[in-house]
Formats: structure tokens, C-alpha cells, sequence
């Protein structure tokens, strides 16, 4: 080559150098976001899962305070009427207790829900960041490959190893 083919030569094979660093930094970069990305949707599940539990509590409660004024109500107008002690009253205040354990259950089965949708998301989170990472590692290798290939080009490999440069199809 001459002089200033191997001025070009280094230049390009220090500018792939200098590219390959900068990507490698970018992927490093990369990784960090997205470690942060999935600490930041686990903080967020948790939050969710604490805010739907305390909204939980107070819907159990205020069932509870409904349930415990229906029954008074029926054995108040029991008492008033003089049935109290009569099937009527008791089966009234079985029927709030019936309801109650329905409501119950079903509030149960919602957070149940609830929570499982969130673990999904906090899963396919999870997901995404690996998959983040698996294709960094992959433009890490390719960069590699990239910075071998440039070197083994501007060192003129193939004619190091063959003696003579590489033929295409044309130069045959």
C-alpha cells in the first residue's frame, strides 16, 4: 500500500476502535436503564398491590358495618313487632350473614384478579429485560465480529494467509 493508503488504513481501523468503545459504552448504558426499568416495575407492582389491599380492607369493613345494620334493622322491627324470637327474624338475619359471606368471597376473588394480572405485568417487565440484555449481548458479539473483520481487512488478511487477496466471482 502506499503512504497514504496506510494513513486511510489506521484512520479507519482506529475510527472502528473508537466506534467499537462507543457501543460497548451505549450497551452498558442500556443495561443500567434497563435494570432500573424493572426495579422501578417491581416498586410500582408493590405500591399497586399495597393500595388495592388497604382498598380491600375497607370494603371488607364497610360490608361488615352493612351487614351488622341490616341485622339490627330486622331484629329492631322484630323487637317492635313482637316477632323477635320467630323464623322470620332469624332466617332475615341468616339472609344478611348469607350475603355477606357472598360478597366476601367475591371481593376475595377480584383481589385474587387483581393480583395476578399484576404479577403478569411484573413478569412480561421481567421478560422485556432480558430480553434487553440478550440483545445487547447480541450487538456486543456483532461489534466484535465487526472490529475482527476491520482489523483482518486493513492487516490485508487474506493475503497474509493466501498470498494473494481475495477473488470474486468477476476476477476469475
Amino acid at each position: 500500500m502506499g503512504m497514504g493508503l496506510d494513513i486511510v488504513a489506521y484512520a479507519a481501523l482506529a475510527g472502528s476502535a473508537v466506534s467499537f468503545v462507543q457501543g460497548q459504552e451505549a450497551r452498558k448504558d442500556q443495561a443500567d436503564a434497563n435494570r432500573q426499568m424493572s426495579v422501578a416495575r417491581e416498586r410500582e407492582f408493590e405500591a399497586q398491590r399495597q393500595r388495592a389491599e388497604v382498598q380491600n380492607v375497607r370494603s371488607v369493613r364497610q360490608q361488615i358495618r352493612q351487614q351488622r345494620a341490616a341485622a339490627a334493622s330486622i331484629m329492631g322491627r322484630g323487637a317492635t313487632t313482637g316477632t323477635l324470637g320467630s323464623s322470620g327474624v332469624a332466617g332475615g338475619v341468616g339472609s344478611t350473614q348469607s350475603q355477606l359471606s357472598s360478597n366476601l368471597s367475591y371481593m376475595s376473588d377480584i383481589a385474587d384478579t387483581q393480583t395476578a394480572s399484576q404479577e403478569a405485568s411484573v413478569a412480561a417487565g421481567q421478560a422485556q429485560y432480558a430480553m434487553g440484555e440478550a440483545s445487547g449481548k447480541l450487538a456486543e458479539a456483532q461489534a466484535w465480529g465487526n472490529l475482527g473483520n476491520t482489523i483482518f481487512i486493513q492487516a490485508e488478511g487474506f493475503k497474509t494467509i493466501f498470498g494473494k487477496p481475495p477473488t470474486t466471482p468477476n476476477q476469475q
